[in-house]
């Protein structure tokens, strides 16, 4: 299961992968607003995306869907 938070502070989504409190070893760009954050194993803990409100309408419809999943960090 994949846990979504949302920073409103930072604006940012946060899709944690790694059930475990693997510490980050490496954060990878993916583009423009979208890191990828990974273990000293190389395997994936989370994938950031900055300034989600920049995102398609009917991509926050489907967040505001889901929001008993999604924790809004304060």
């Amino acid at each position: 299961m994949v846990l979504v938070s949302y920073d409103k502070e930072a604006n940012a989504l946060y899709f944690k992968i790694a059930k475990t409190k693997t510490p980050i070893a490496k954060t990878i760009s993916l583009g423009k607003d979208r890191f990828m954050d990974v273990d000293k194993s190389g395997k994936t803990i989370g994938i950031e995306i900055l300034f989600p409100t920049a995102m398609p309408d009917e991509a926050i419809k489907a967040m505001m869907k889901s929001k008993p999943m999604i924790e809004i960090l304060q």
